[in-house]
């Protein structure tokens, strides 16, 4: 991945600047008046003190006293309008990222997907995305307001005694020099920090997703450990970092007190030789402090900017990321029949071995077909294949005749439900859950859904029916209601290829036999793909394959399998016709 520097930031962020340009625009005209405002405000108190001084004018005095008073009110004003402004950026600027960011991992490939961090992933959505405000207004916008600050304070301090100009802008190379020195160190800190922050943030959301299981497990106290751990690493990295920056900024410090004494007693000399006023010097002495302030808070905004670019590096890596865009096939697929074809197919996840090796198979139209096999030979990959997830294997997949990598993702998905071991549920109703698949379902099919994957009468007992809330995962459903819901709401998509990946695998029996005394109704029609190691729903299919290492090592209708076949009598573990798995 590219590496963004400073100027490279910024030219990635301003395609979210362009949608709220004007909004950018108001608030940099404020702090640009405000910026103007803090420059003359010394230029006008120095005329005060000449005018009581040198001139004894109390009429000018009142005067420049009430232009005074009138600007104090300005800016007061000005800083309310300003803050409004930033009010609004820091929700809709934000925003903007937050949702192009969340688009675009939502489309990830699912080989990058599966190697993110969930932890990491939630950071960059929820936290980097707020980094990028404040750097435009901090390290971009206030940097600016800085250097122009500056130099009108320069200019003006040449006017006055071109020495005292001089001196005051040694300041300058000084800053610099300190800038560049530590920065990058503060930066590679800082990447750091934020890499251990993600590892850590992920792993707490593992913890508090098993805190039953790591009860049973009676692990709470190598869990708090490992905790333990993980926050030293993170400490250890910002303490480096906080040393960094305090050093440089003690070195800062140094610097300008060395330049502070020499301007002082430059400014002390012009005085006795009456070729400065006392009001110029009070502007001298205001001036010097708002350079020494500009240059502190430069030096502070460049140093933060190198964090702060570290976060805009992560939201940048995540952006340019491969997505399913790159999916080649833009055509809809049409299927009526669903015979499925997988053509010799070979696949390989990133760094690992085949998981697949020249795999072919032929479904007919409506036929319900068992994958059988140990865990690891390939099973679900062959549905993931089949759902498009991964497009880097070798061979074809047909779909009544059509290869899938010429259809769109979209319309493939549309038409191939997967229900698998893990249920997906959000926090909300039971209804909007069940209409994730197909949002404009009405409630009767809902209904109808429910009591083919029979759930319909527990929910029924429920006081809201389907508008009663669970909580996320499904929490206050059990794991048995929770897999029935989750293949209710694939009936409810009513796909024409339904694949069911260990679908029956949480259920207890008797909940078991009711689904699948309804599969015959549901699937009627349908081309089916069970993929289980319970013989019960290998033994409601047409026909069973059983796999090893990516291939088909035998085949068959299940009932004469189990008298003939020594692989799938070792694989249910049949003894006296029982299923022992």
């Amino acid at each position: 991945m590219k590496k963004l520097n400073y100027f490279q930031a910024i030219k990635f962020l301003s395609k979210y600047i362009k949608p709220h340009q004007k909004h950018f625009i108001r608030f940099y005209i404020g702090w640009f008046f405000d910026m103007v405002l803090s420059v003359m405000m010394p230029i006008m108190f120095g005329i005060l003190v000449d005018a009581i001084v040198h001139r004894q004018d109390m009429a000018l005095f009142l005067r420049i006293s009430f232009i005074f008073v009138i600007m104090s009110v300005f800016s007061c004003i000005l800083y309310f309008l300003i803050y409004a402004q930033y009010q609004y950026l820091m929700n809709m600027y934000v925003y903007s990222i937050q949702k192009d960011v969340f688009r675009h991992v939502h489309k990830l490939k699912a080989s990058y997907l599966s190697d993110s961090k969930s932890g990491d992933l939630v950071n960059i959505v929820q936290q980097h995305t707020r980094e990028c405000m404040h750097f435009v207004v901090r390290n971009v916008i206030h940097m600016v307001n800085n250097i122009l600050r500056m130099v009108l304070v320069i200019i003006y301090l040449f006017i006055i005694n071109p020495w005292i100009g001089i001196f005051t802008l040694l300041a300058a190379p000084l800053t610099v020099f300190i800038n560049t020195k530590y920065g990058n160190k503060i930066r590679d800190y800082s990447n750091t920090e934020r890499e251990s922050y993600g590892t850590y943030s992920g792993y707490i959301f593992e913890v508090f997703s098993a805190v039953r299981d790591l009860r049973l497990l009676c692990a709470e106290n190598r869990v708090f450990d490992k905790f333990g751990t993980y926050h030293e690493d993170i400490f250890r990295v910002k303490e480096k970092s906080a040393l960094s920056a305090v050093t440089a900024q003690n070195i800062m410090n140094g610097a300008k007190l060395v330049v502070q004494i020499a301007i002082f007693a430059l400014a002390a000399y012009f005085v006795a030789q009456d070729a400065m006023t006392i009001g110029l010097l009070t502007v001298v002495i205001a001036y010097f402090a708002m350079f020494s302030e500009s240059v502190s808070r430069l030096s502070e905004s460049y140093l933060d900017s190198q964090n702060r670019v570290g976060f805009i590096q992560r939201i940048f890596d995540t952006m340019n990321m491969p997505t399913e865009d790159e999916w080649q096939g833009c055509e809809d697929i049409d299927i009526s029949q669903g015979e499925l074809v997988f053509d010799k197919i070979s696949f390989a996840y990133e760094g690992d071995n085949k998981v697949l090796e020249n795999f072919s198979l032929s479904i007919q139209p409506g036929e319900k077909i068992a994958l059988c096999g140990e865990s690891g030979c390939g099973k679900t990959t062959v549905s993931y294949l089949l759902a498009g997830f991964y497009d880097n294997f070798a061979g074809n997949i047909y779909i009544d005749k059509q290869n899938i990598k010429e259809c769109n993702l979209k319309s493939l998905r549309q038409n191939i439900g997967i229900v698998s071991q893990d249920v997906l549920l959000f926090a909300g109703t039971i209804k909007e859950n069940m209409l994730l698949g197909k949002p404009n379902a009405c409630d009767e099919e809902i209904y109808a859904a429910l009591e083919k994957a029979g759930i319909l009468d527990h929910i029924k007992t429920l006081t809201e029916g389907i508008n009663t809330t669970i909580g996320s995962f499904g929490e206050g459903l059990s794991g048995g209601q929770k897999q029935r819901l989750a293949i209710a709401r694939i009936y409810l998509k009513d796909p024409k290829i339904i694949v069911f990946d260990e679908a029956t695998s949480s259920l207890d029996q008797e909940t078991e036999e009711q689904i699948h005394q309804q599969w015959q109704d549901v699937l009627k029609g349908r081309t089916a793909i069970v993929i289980a190691h319970r013989l019960s729903s290998v033994m409601l299919c047409d026909k069973a394959y059983i796999m090893k290492n990516g291939k088909i090592i035998d085949c068959g209708e299940p009932n004469k399998l189990r008298s003939e076949s020594s692989t799938f009598s070792h694989l249910f573990a049949i003894e006296g016709g029982t299923n022992f798995v």
